[in-house]
Parts: structure tokens; C-alpha cells; sequence
């Protein structure tokens, strides 16, 4: 059945659920906005000449993004595009004085007359600050420069909160993926994945609540379990820009309760002339003793005399091969009063081999000063070949005796000796045609965007032996720094373990989204306030399944993993050698030689047809979600003030099919489809006051959603033999968030920053894991139920704090010098069903983030140190406080050396994480810990020739 909440009246307007009259409400909010429209279109008749060209800079070797430009005496203005252009339109005839400013660029002013009709081409080129502070000689463009004055050339030309990380030296940006690029920005971090950044994080909120684009087309997310698009699939190689939305306007996605993150490709009209680069690096990763290396290569320019058509190429491969290692320690329980220990340990040994490719092919065609088309293609594929060995520990079976207040002994214990090979490959596919077509004043945006991301699995292979339940009696000693396991030496002894199964498993999931959208501004002139009316629609289509197969073994004879003699001896560096008692960690199972045996001796294995079953149904779903958006939105100047406000309509119509399935003397499967459907209306206003050129204030009232992970949404049921069962929950409402921005931004000379900004959200619906006892579910009596819920609310406020300067008014030496700082800190709460009486964080949240960078430039050589720090956040929701699970603080520190060893050759080198960090979680409290990995430092070297 299909749950439809529009006709129980739940249309959402503003953050909040609402009836009729907030429908009504917004439908008259969206008429005052098509009214001003109507009257700024009928002020469009009237003709008069134009004023159209082209800002570049020769510092940057590139057209200019962000310029101001306006003419004196009249309160016209046009903010350059990407490719460097601004438009006056409808200019009074007569002489005027153009002025053009800039952050980091001295202010140019020039005469310029306006004709009655037709157009008056004025091309500006800007002079760098620089050359006010340093002599010539002394100026030269280092990556750390050049990428900080971009930067803030788009933060302080936007309407919009945001910040950006941009790449003018080619090719050649400090971290290895998009998700690292943008961890150094102010409220920004980064989820860490086996050593590599991952999943962005904007202002502490969970990265599922974000809404990723790339050249603002929607993204497709390869996982099945949410909505989060994991950024280390796109190589840092290929990116020209990344901006992270922190307000967003009507004309962007209502899906961004964290924000939204634009990926920006190159295109050939970014600068005047061609350009190209070829680079290569390679390095050393300390844990595996392994070479990374990866090389990356483009090229973009104009293909005919005309400069109508442009191209774009590039390319990227990177690949590693490394280790990790892991300790768990789960389920901590009081064992004497106030002592803790964890019942089972787990042990893990990883060696990953991982490639990742990205290729994009961008075009262009500038038809006329009127019409513009565009086909950009990108291409990114991300392999993880995995291999892990495991050895798994439930210790606390038997009685249990306390020993000390921080040792305790268990009477028996039962180990599990398990390998498993996991190969996985995610793709990302962009493929965006548009266009920009200007009518009179007016421009019409109309684009198509197909997106395919998918995960697919061919090969995941699960082998495992496993003791007695009562093999070893042993101790854990909690009083170090790690908790310590004591099972005697028969743990090593492969004779203890018999051959359980193997499991051959093999997973795909695939997401197409088809999208078009049409965006249509029409500027206006009402008694000297100049500005624009804004419309769109856009449709949008997602299909998305998951899909996997089991073929499970057990044995048909026993046998011991002595019998077998397929292992191997035990890692002696384990963790370092800090872990206490892992100097041997053996026996290791041979995975090639086992699988040799499976292929030459089947009739040694019995299939297990309903273990088969039950896994490769249990999670499989089918969806299909259609989104329909519209809205309406205007920007007027008045004096330094620039008012902008809308308002967005969105319309969510989403199907479900899974299966239910019961284990028990027999197995049951049972198709089960659901839906919902619903209405969000997501109002906001945007201030920008520039009292100042070098003064911004903002304030901003937003209004957004964060629909629920595809996995929750499922309405899938799996009940094991022991009548306990998890679901999905088709039910559940999106988060809703009203956010409040007030920011101060002062633009240092010649480039550099201080800003204060202070937001908060108020959300509705947070989404945690309810487990609840006895229960009657879609008619079927469980013991328990685990399943996805709707949490009452919670709030988010923050402070974020920045300053960037680069010291070049102090006197040599020291003129070399820079610096960045930001701080954020965040104080949030979440009231959960059954945990009314507790102070919970509100989920994934740090209380703060902090990002440091040193660097120093002297001549053609620059050193920079960046260190990032993330607080402490809450990871998963416990029956109690004693449950709650934590991701510990993380403090990564980086180092990175550049050289330009001429205008065209740099050398680099990048060491990372060289402070050791490891990736670490608990339980409850911090000496508990639930999970610590290591991984240990990289360092690369490389060069770029640029061309």
C-alpha cells in the first residue's frame, strides 16, 4: 500500500508540518513573487544600449570570477560568471565611468559610453594586490596563494553563505580526493576511511544530509544503506572548483540540511588560451612498506578560429596498496562496581589494494553572445581489493569472576579463526547537455542530467572455523592502555577449530536519476532598484536497487583447520606490537590455498540452501522515488543592501518492493511492497549589507529537508529462529530543518580574511534505531524489533570563526609567511523516544572542529603544515547511557613541499598523517574502547609540467 500523507494533510512549510492554511500561505507567497516578476518583465520593453565583456587577470592566466562591475551614478550592477563575462543591459545613453573591483585585485575604473542601442564591448584585465606589496621579481604564484585568492573571490561575490576550495596551479592540490580537498574549509570535516578521507561533513552534520552536485546536476550515491556520496571516488585531479553551500537559496535542492557541495569541472573558456598539464607521483606508506603512486594528465582550449567551440580533457589514475589493523572490543559490561569489560574482541588484519580512475570530457559551444551550449561528461570508478584477516573472541561465556577492579575471568570462551576476500567497484557517471539562452535581458537555463552510480560486489568470500563454545577460559586486563586478552596458548593451536562454512556472496546496486530542470531570471529596473526574479521547475527520477546472492557451504565431513593444513604462520608486528598479546596472532587462514581445495574438492562442502535463501533476500529492495520542484524567487539591490528571498515547493512520490523473511523450521519469503508520498514548501530570505568593498555582513533564514536512507526506507523485515526481527520502516518522515545564518566578513589586503558566523537549526524528525521488546509488527508476534524511527527533534547552534591573512607587509624574511585558523564550535541536543531524561548530543556531532594551516613562501619554494582536529560525536543511540557508542576526537596533522623549478615544472612532496593518527571509537566513555585502527603515514612525490 502506498501511505498518503498529502491526503491526511501533511504539507510541510517551513520546517514544520502544517494544513491548509500553510499551503495557502505558501501559494500566496509564491503569487507576491510571480506578481514583482510580472512587473519586472513589462519594465524589460523598453529598449536601450548594452554593455558586455569579458575581466581577466594575467596573474591568474585566466577570465575572472566574482568581479563587481557598475557603473557610477546609476545603482546597475553584474557579477562575472565562471568564463569571466558580465552584461549591463538596458544602459541610458551617455558617458559613464565602468568600475571593476575585486578581492585581492586593485579597484579599475575606466570611461566607457553607452549607445542608444546595440552593444559596447569593454574587456577589463585586473592588477594583482601583490604587485602593490612585492616587487615583480618577488611575485610569484604558489599554490597556496592563487587557491586562497579564488576562494574568497567567489565567497565574497556570492549571495549565498558558502566557502570553496578552488585549483589554479593544475593538477596539483594537496589531498588526494574531493572529500579531502574541502576538510580544510571553515565548519568542514571529513569521515576517515582506512586512512583516506571519505564522506564530507558540513557543520558536524551527518553527511547523509547533504546534497552533493557536480556542476550543480545532481549525483547519484553508489552505497545502498543511504543517500551519502562518498567523495573519495572523485580524484582531486579533476576539480576546479569546490564550493559547500552552508544557506541555500530557492533555486537549489531542499534536500541540505547540512548543506550542499558543488563540484566544479574545468571548461576551455576559463581562460583565454589553452592550456594543459602532465603529472606523476609516487610515494611510501609506512604500515605495508608499499609504493602508491598515481599520474594524471589534461588538456582544454578552443578548437576553432572563432573561439565558438571548446574542449576539455583530463584524466586521473591513483592506486595503493596498503594495510590496516583493527581492534574491537564490544558489548562492555559491568563485571564488579564501576568496572567495565567487553565481552567479545575482535582482531582484524586488512591488505586493500585500491585504484581509482576519473576521466572527464567537457564541451562547449558559444553559439552567439546570446546562446551557449554545453555537454559535460564525467567518469569516476573507485576499486577496493580487500582482504581481512579476522580473529573473532566471545570471551565472556561461562561464569565470570571478577579478579581486581580491572581484571576479570571468564570460565569459557569460544574463538572464531575467519578470512575474508572482498572485492568491490563503485562508479560514478555525470553526463549534463544544456544550455544559457538570453532573450532581450532575459536568460533561460534548461539542462538535462543523467546519473548512474552503482556498487558492485562480484566477489566477496567468507571463510570460517570456529572452537568449541567452552575452548578457552580466559582473563581480560582493562588496566592499560588497550584491554588485554589471556587465553592460554591453546588459542593458537588450529586443532581447536573446526571448519564452520564459507560463504560466497556477491552484491549489486544500481541507481540511475534522470533530471531536468529550467531556471528563468529576468532582471528588473523598478525606481532605481535594480535586481531580478528568478523561476525554475525541475523533475527528477530515481531508480535504485539492491540485489544479492548467497551460496553457503558448511562441511560435509568435519574437519579441524589442522586437518586441512591450510594456514599460515601468525603476524608478528600486529598494531605495531602496541596490542598486548598478539606478538603471534596465529594461525592465519591461507585464502588461495582454501580456495584451491573448494575448487578441487566439492564433494568435501554441502550447500546450505536456506541459509542461501534467507541472505540473498533479507536485504534486497526496489525503489522508485519521483521529486517534482518548483519555485520562485527575487534579488533586489537597495544602496549597499541586496535583499533575496523565495520560495520552494517540492513534491516526493516514492515506491518500495522488498520481501519479509521468516526463519524457522521452514522459510518464508513474502513480496511486500509500500510508498509515501508528500509535500514540502521551504521558504527563505537572504541579506547581504556590503557597507564597505572590504565589508560583507549576511543573515539568512532557510528552510530544508533530509530525506530518510533508501536502507531505512525499505520496508524490509528479516525474523531469525530466535523470533527477533529487523525492519525497515516506510513510514518514516524526512528531517526538517529551519536554520538561522548571521555571518561578518572583513577582506584583508591584499588577500586574506576574518569572519565571524553563528547558525542555527531547529530539527524536526531525526531518524535513530529504536529497539523495542514484545512487540506485534505486521501482524507477527517478535520477541524484539530493531528498526529505523522518527525521534521527536533536536537543535544545532554553532560558531564558526575564521582568519586567513598572508604576511606580506612584513619585511624579509618574514613576508613569506601565511597562515589560516578556523574554528567552529557546536552545542547540540536530540530528544529520543525511551531516552527522554538524557543529554544527548544530537547524532554524529562534534562539539568542535578546527582546521590550522602554516605556510611559508620564499621565492619559487613554499613549505605549509596543516593540522585538523574533530571533537568527539555521538555514532549510535544504546538502550542506555552505558550503550551509547562514540566516534572519538580526531587530530590529522600534514605536511606538504613545493618547488617551482621554472614557469612550467613544479615538484612536490606530500607526507600525510605524519602525527600517526589512528581512527578510534568507545563505548559510553572514552577508555572504553570499541574500535582503534591504524594505518600510519604516506608520503608522495611527484611533479607537474604545465603547458
Amino acid at each position: 500500500m502506498k501511505r498518503n500523507t498529502e491526503n491526511e494533510h501533511d504539507m510541510r512549510v517551513g520546517g514544520s508540518r502544517t494544513g491548509d492554511r500553510g499551503c495557502l500561505a505558501a501559494i500566496k507567497t509564491l503569487g507576491l513573487v510571480m506578481l514583482l516578476s510580472g512587473g519586472a518583465l513589462l519594465s524589460t520593453i523598453a529598449q536601450a544600449g548594452d554593455i558586455r565583456g569579458v575581466v581577466s587577470s594575467d596573474l591568474l592566466k585566466q577570465n575572472v570570477e566574482g568581479a563587481t562591475v557598475r557603473l557610477e551614478g546609476l545603482n546597475m550592477r553584474s557579477i562575472t560568471d565562471r568564463s569571466g563575462r558580465y552584461s549591463l543591459t538596458d544602459v541610458p545613453a551617455g558617458q559613464y565611468q565602468l568600475i571593476v573591483s575585486l578581492q585581492g585585485f586593485q579597484t579599475t575604473t575606466l570611461p566607457v559610453t553607452a549607445t542608444d542601442t546595440g552593444v559596447v564591448e569593454v574587456n577589463i584585465n585586473l592588477t594583482s594586490n601583490f604587485a602593490a606589496v612585492l616587487s615583480l621579481e618577488e611575485v610569484v604564484v604558489t599554490g597556496s596563494r592563487i587557491s586562497q585568492l579564488r576562494a574568497l573571490q567567489r565567497k565574497q561575490s556570492s549571495s549565498q553563505i558558502l566557502d570553496a576550495i578552488s585549483s589554479d596551479v593544475v593538477g596539483k592540490l594537496p589531498d588526494f580526493n574531493a572529500a579531502e580537498a574541502i576538510q580544510r574549509l571553515p565548519g568542514l570535516s571529513v569521515e576517515i576511511d582506512q586512512g583516506e578521507g571519505r564522506y564530507p561533513i558540513v557543520r558536524g552534520i551527518d553527511s547523509n544530509l547533504n546534497n552533493v552536485t557536480i556542476d550543480g546536476n545532481p549525483v547519484g550515491a553508489p552505497e545502498g544503506e543511504g543517500r551519502r556520496v562518498a567523495l573519495d571516488v572523485i580524484p582531486s585531479d579533476l576539480i576546479s572548483v569546490v564550493e559547500v553551500i552552508k544557506a541555500v537559496t530557492p533555486d537549489l535542492d531542499g534536500n541540505a540540511v547540512g548543506g550542499n557541495i558543488n563540484i566544479i569541472t574545468r571548461s576551455a573558456f576559463d581562460r583565454d588560451e589553452s592550456f594543459g598539464y602532465i603529472s606523476a607521483r609516487a610515494g611510501y606508506n609506512e604500515k605495508s612498506g608499499r609504493t602508491p603512486w598515481g599520474a594524471s594528465a589534461g588538456w582544454g582550449g578552443k578548437l576553432n578560429k572563432e573561439e565558438t567551440l571548446g574542449l576539455v580533457l583530463a584524466g586521473s589514475y591513483y592506486t595503493r596498496r596498503y594495510e590496516t589493523d583493527l581492534i574491537e572490543g564490544l558489548d562492555w559490561e559491568e563485571f564488579a562496581p564501576g568496572s567495565f569489560a567487553p565481552e567479545r574482541v575482535r582482531l582484524f588484519d586488512y591488505d586493500i589494494e585500491r585504484e581509482r580512475i576519473g576521466l572527464n570530457a567537457n564541451h562547449d559551444y558559444r553559439a552567439s553572445d546570446n546562446v551557449s551550449l554545453y555537454l559535460r561528461t564525467i567518469y569516476n570508478e573507485f576499486t577496493d581489493l580487500e582482504g581481512r584477516d579476522q580473529l573473532d573472541f566471545d570471551a565472556a561465556r561461562g561464569d565470570q569472576e571478577a579478579l581486581s577492579s580491572t581484571v576479570v575471568s571468564n570460565s569459557e570462551g569460544r574463538a572464531s579463526r575467519e578470512y575474508r576476500q572482498n572485492d568491490q567497484t563503485q562508479q560514478l557517471i555525470n553526463i549534463s547537455l544544456g544550455g544559457e539562452f538570453e532573450f532581450g535581458k532575459n536568460t533561460l537555463e534548461a539542462s538535462y542530467t543523467f546519473s548512474h552510480a552503482e556498487e558492485i560486489t562480484p566477489r566477496r568470500i567468507d571463510w570460517e572455523y570456529r572452537s568449541s563454545g567452552g575452548a578457552f577460559p580466559n582473563t581480560i586486563d582493562v588496566s592499560g592502555k588497550y584491554f588485554g586478552v589471556d587465553a592460554g596458548t591453546a588459542i593458537d593451536d588450529p586443532d581447536e577449530y573446526e571448519f564452520r562454512r564459507v560463504l560466497f556472496r556477491s552484491d549489486d546496486i544500481e541507481e540511475d536519476i534522470h533530471t531536468v530542470k529550467a531556471d528563468l531570471e529576468i532582471p528588473f529596473d523598478l525606481n532605481d532598484k535594480f535586481g531580478f526574479t528568478k523561476f525554475g521547475v525541475k523533475a527528477s527520477k530515481r531508480d535504485k536497487f539492491r540485489d544479492r546472492t548467497n551460496n553457503n557451504y558448511g562441511p560435509s565431513d568435519d574437519f579441524t583447520l589442522a586437518d586441512s593444513g591450510l594456514f599460515l604462520p601468525g603476524e608478528t608486528d600486529f598494531f605495531d606490537g602496541q596490542y598486548p598479546g598478539t606478538e603471534d596472532r596465529g594461525p592465519r587462514l591461507d585464502f588461495d590455498a582454501h580456495q584451491a581445495l573448494f575448487n578441487t574438492n566439492r564433494g568435501a562442502f554441502e550447500f546450505n540452501e536456506d541459509s542461501s535463501l534467507i541472505s540473498s533476500n533479507a536485504s534486497d529492495y526496489d525503489l522508485e522515488e519521483t521529486i517534482l520542484a518548483a519555485y520562485g524567487m527575487a534579488s533586489v539591490d537597495i544602496g549597499d543592501l541586496n535583499i533575496l528571498g523565495g520560495i520552494r515547493v517540492e513534491r516526493t512520490d516514492a515506491d518500495y518492493d522488498a520481501a519479509i523473511v521468516q526463519e524457522g523450521d521452514s522459510i518464508t519469503i513474502t513480496p511486500v511492497s509500500d510508498g509515501t508520498d508528500y509535500t514540502d514548501v521551504l521558504p527563505s530570505l537572504h541579506f547581504n549589507w556590503r557597507p564597505r568593498e572590504n565589508l560583507t555582513v549576511r543573515a539568512a533564514w532557510t528552510n530544508t529537508i533530509g530525506r530518510p536512507n533508501f536502507e531505512d526506507l525499505a520496508p524490509t523485515l528479516d525474523i531469525d529462529d530466535d523470533n527477533e526481527g529487523e525492519a525497515g520502516n516506510s513510514e518514516l518522515e524526512p528531517f526538517e530543518s529551519m536554520g538561522f545564518d548571521l555571518s561578518v566578513e572583513y577582506y584583508l589586503t591584499p588577500t586574506g580574511i576574518v569572519s565571524a558566523g553563528l547558525f542555527h537549526k531547529e530539527i524536526d524528525n531525526p531518524i535513530f534505531i529504536r529497539n523495542t521488546d514484545d512487540i506485534v509488527f505486521r501482524g507477527i508476534a517478535l520477541d524484539s524489533l530493531s528498526q529505523p524511527q522518527n525521534a521527536d527533534s533536536g537543535s544545532i547552534t554553532g560558531l564558526e570563526l575564521n582568519w586567513e591573512q598572508q604576511l606580506l607587509s612584513l619585511p624579509e624574511p618574514f613576508n613569506g609567511l601565511g597562515f589560516s585558523v578556523n574554528l567552529t564550535f557546536i552545542d547540540s541536543e536530540v530528544d529520543v523516544i525511551d531516552r527522554e531524561d538524557d543529554d544527548l548530543p544530537f547524532f554524529r556531532q562534534p562539539d568542535t572542529i578546527a582546521n590550522v594551516a602554516l605556510y611559508y613562501t620564499t621565492g619559487r619554494f613554499e613549505v605549509r603544515i596543516a593540522a585538523t582536529y574533530r571533537d568527539e560525536y555521538l555514532q549510535e543511540v544504546g538502550g542506555d547511557t552505558s550503550e551509547d557508542i562514540y566516534f572519538d576526537d580526531h587530530t590529522q596533522v600534514d605536511l606538504k613541499l613545493s618547488y617551482e623549478a621554472t614557469d612550467a615544472l613544479s615538484l612536490f612532496g606530500e607526507f600525510k598523517n605524519i602525527n600517526d593518527e589512528t581512527r578510534r571509537e568507545y563505548q559510553s566513555v572514552s577508555s572504553r574502547i570499541a574500535a582503534d585502527e591504524l594505518y600510519s603515514w604516506t608520503a608522495l612525490f611527484g611533479a607537474t609540467y604545465s603547458f
